[in-house]
């Protein structure tokens, strides 16, 4: 992912882009995804397209994102973004403690 991002760069927009700057599609991106954690040896059936917007939308509220941010980086136009947001009660539990 370090050299995706390197040779990628910092420019706004998606982050997964052909060459040419075009998006991948969700159907070239989910075929992409089953090969790669078919080579590592990984159970594909676990893992979707969604589960990277399950990570990114759990991160940035971990990090303290407000609402507005992580919709606007999810590209989301309503709430439905909160629907992907995963942070567990023992989680909560702890970052309150300390």
């Amino acid at each position: 992912m370090r050299l995706y991002i390197a040779v990628r760069g910092n420019s706004p927009g998606p982050l997964f882009m052909f060459p040419g700057g075009a998006p991948v599609s969700k159907s070239f991106f989910s075929v992409q995804l089953k090969k790669s954690l078919t080579w590592a040896g990984l159970p594909h059936g676990s893992y979707k397209g969604h589960s990277f917007r399950i990570g990114a939308a759990t991160t940035a509220a971990m990090r303290g994102m407000s609402d507005e941010e992580i919709q606007r980086m999810g590209r989301w136009k309503s709430q439905a973004f909160r629907k992907y947001i995963r942070i567990t009660m023992l989680h909560l539990h702890s970052s309150t403690a300390t």
